[in-house]
């Protein structure tokens, strides 16, 4: 039975902690959310039912169970304490909270500003935090989706479906992304996307030339996929990469080579191009955002429902700290 007088050794009971797709699937307002938080003992019951702050904590010199006490003067409300031997942790120790003294409810409600592509001025408005330190954590969020998109492989796509047959793949590239208020120079960025599926892949490239298209096929697409390009010298030689792991048709937008893919979807990858360069042309106002982390937060949400994105995030964030 739980010591009263010292507090209890579990933030949550176990059976109220949620799994990962839990996590994904609910769906928070602003509104909603800022009443979930609305005190932090509140906050705090959120955060660990999502994994986000240690459940438990244990004393480190005696190895037993650490209680959860109430610490007024904290910023948190809560502590873990052990008073047999003094030791004392916050709540939000080895957490993404932890190099921060910024409220917990704050830095929260950032992630989910954040996550819905709101406005640097908006998200600092919104959650009390200054211009300077909201920036600095949303490309924190930027860097835990990224680590997010390599532990799922986010960005290799293609391969053969469930019932065997080829995954069909549109390709491109563009030199036309430049960096806003930096540098005139443009970038090559290699990109493709999957046909009925929101996945796609964006990567920067030195050049256009069959070394560097080959490099970055072979990385991010999968054997066995069927590829489709406009019709380009630089890609005729796709068919013999790995001696023919991929099939491939080109398409000229009037005129197909193979008829039999739909001259529609090769609208997708064009598509897919402006909704980035509309992307980064926005992120660029700001030196402090690499090209790369830009391209794949793209790669990111463009992969995930929108009403989804929030929860990603999250999980995002409690896969890579692990309480």
């Amino acid at each position: 039975m739980t010591d009263r007088r010292r507090g209890r050794t579990q933030i949550v009971n176990l059976d109220q902690i949620m799994t990962d797709q839990q996590i994904k699937e609910e769906k928070w307002t602003l509104t909603t959310l800022s009443a979930a938080v609305n005190t932090k003992e509140n906050c705090m019951l959120w955060l660990a039912r999502r994994r986000l702050i240690k459940n438990s904590a244990y004393c480190t010199t005696c190895h037993q169970s650490a209680y959860l006490n109430a610490y007024a003067e904290g910023t948190d409300g809560f502590r873990w304490a052990c008073r047999s031997c003094h030791f004392r942790r916050t709540i939000r120790d080895n957490s993404f909270f932890a190099r921060s003294h910024i409220p917990i409810v704050h830095l929260l409600l950032l992630i989910y500003c954040w996550s819905h592509d709101m406005p640097i001025f908006n998200i600092s408005h919104e959650t009390k935090i200054s211009t300077e330190y909201a920036m600095n954590y949303c490309n924190t969020c930027r860097e835990e989706c990224e680590k997010y998109i390599y532990r799922h492989r986010l960005s290799e796509i293609g391969g053969l479906g469930e019932d065997g047959e080829p995954i069909i793949v549109d390709i491109n590239e563009s030199k036309n992304f430049k960096r806003k208020y930096v540098t005139r120079e443009s970038r090559w960025v290699f990109g493709g996307i999957e046909r009925h599926s929101r996945k796609c892949f964006l990567v920067e490239i030195p050049n256009n030339t069959v070394a560097s298209l080959t490099e970055a096929i072979k990385k991010h697409i999968l054997p066995g996929t069927h590829i489709v390009s406009h019709r380009n010298s630089l890609c005729a030689y796709i068919s013999d990469i790995n001696n023919g792991t991929y099939s491939h048709s080109e398409v000229k937008m009037d005129n197909f080579t193979d008829p039999k893919y739909d001259v529609v979807h090769a609208i997708n990858v064009e598509k897919m191009w402006m909704r980035a360069k509309r992307f980064l042309e926005k992120q660029f106002g700001t030196t402090t955002v690499q090209f790369s982390t830009c391209l794949n937060e793209f790669i990111f949400r463009n992969s995930i429902k929108k009403e989804h994105i929030f929860g990603t995030v999250l999980v995002a964030i409690a896969e890579d700290y692990v309480v």
